[in-house]
């Protein structure tokens, strides 16, 4: 017997016990209606459960059937308890489908979802994860265009998938405190961004995601999610008040990682606060002219146009010239290795110099199941 169908059974209303206790002094519910000041259709509602048990009704069962007042509220009250537990458990029990069209293994290993099989328990949790009433507001959100989401997921083949990495993003943000948002302040320190960029210290992606927070945006790193095919996403959070960079770790060495995060902080200095940007989804049609100019300020920022000229001059490159360009660029020789690949002026293959291309590997992503 299913948990569900156990506590059906067990469920028993208080006018159980009033009919428990008629019969046990002997009394039928006419005089029993009578002596209540109730009718007997109205006495039958209370006994069957139709009607609940008011503190008026409560004080008049306690002059008849000397029993205390509390008792029959505390029953009553015990009891719509269980009636509720029962109906939020059907409730659930219909939205199992929908919970199997989830990464459930992905959100279990992550913390999300508690390690079991019961799917109305993994509804609930779901539902508290998305902060969404019913599947129902889920697909409202993220199918339609919706005020708390404005791109429609409906077009895409895993819309589950992708809306769980948006999601674990929005949480992400939500541990971080940022400094009020300034579009000249982020201008104004754009060369702070090219030191980390070229350092490439150690604890790099804690500095980034601390340069960021102090210049007013939330920047978070999201490992990538199978079927949810992202490169980074771009959004404001706190009625439009912070903007959220949200990164993924797929595919992505070094120079790409960059060139995503400047394409992203493109994407806050040029364009509204309205627009949500998410990459890699082709079912989702881009603003061209957006992406393109997006594009264009993370290729500025990666290499100075006067730079990626001088690049073009040489006509062979080794590792010690990487280096001493590197140096001469402040850029970092990976960024230079890739943007030379790009322009097929070394192959993709070259292994001594893909040696130069450190490869991003975020920290695992651990959440406790809500």
């Amino acid at each position: 017997m299913s948990d569900l169908a156990l506590k059906k059974s067990l469920l028993s209303c208080p006018g159980d016990t009033i009919q428990e206790n008629l019969d046990f002094i002997g009394m039928s519910q006419a005089e029993f209606a009578e002596r209540i000041g109730r009718s007997v259709p109205k006495l039958n509602e209370l006994i069957k459960g139709k009607a609940p048990i008011t503190k008026d009704t409560a004080t008049k069962l306690e002059y008849v059937l000397n029993i205390p007042t509390s008792f029959w509220l505390n029953l009553e009250r015990a009891y719509q308890d269980e009636l509720l537990e029962v109906q939020r458990m059907e409730r659930l029990k219909q939205f199992e489908d929908w919970v199997l069209s989830f990464p459930l293994p992905k959100l279990k290993s992550l913390g999300i979802l508690p390690n079991i099989r019961d799917k109305a328990v993994l509804a609930e949790c779901l539902l508290k994860f998305f902060r969404v009433a019913s599947p129902e507001q889920w697909s409202k959100i993220y199918h339609g265009n919706s005020l708390a989401f404005k791109i429609e997921l409906r077009h895409t083949t895993e819309a589950q998938a992708i809306s769980v990495w948006l999601r674990l993003g929005e949480i992400q943000a939500e541990q971080i405190q940022v400094e009020q948002f300034d579009k000249k302040v982020i201008r104004s320190n754009l060369n702070e961004f090219k030191k980390i960029s070229y350092a490439h210290k150690k604890n790099w992606l804690d500095d980034l995601q601390a340069l960021c927070s102090s210049l007013g945006v939330a920047l978070v790193y999201t490992p990538c999610i199978a079927k949810a095919p992202i490169y980074g996403a771009t959004r404001w959070l706190r009625s439009n008040s912070t903007p959220l960079i949200q990164m993924t770790d797929r595919y992505k060495d070094y120079a790409s990682f960059w060139f995503t995060f400047y394409h992203e902080l493109g994407h806050i200095l040029y364009h509204g606060k309205k627009d949500i940007f998410i990459d890699g989804l082709d079912s989702i049609k881009p603003d061209i002219e957006k992406e393109n100019e997006a594009d264009a300020f993370a290729s500025r920022m990666l290499l100075k146009d006067k730079d990626r000229k001088d690049l073009s001059s040489y006509p062979k490159f080794t590792e010690g010239l990487i280096l001493d360009l590197s140096k001469l660029y402040n850029t970092h020789p990976g960024i230079i290795v890739s943007q030379l690949q790009r322009a097929h002026k070394i192959p993709y293959n070259n292994f001594r110099l893909n040696r130069l291309k450190p490869k991003v590997v975020f920290k695992e992503l651990k959440l406790e199941h809500l």
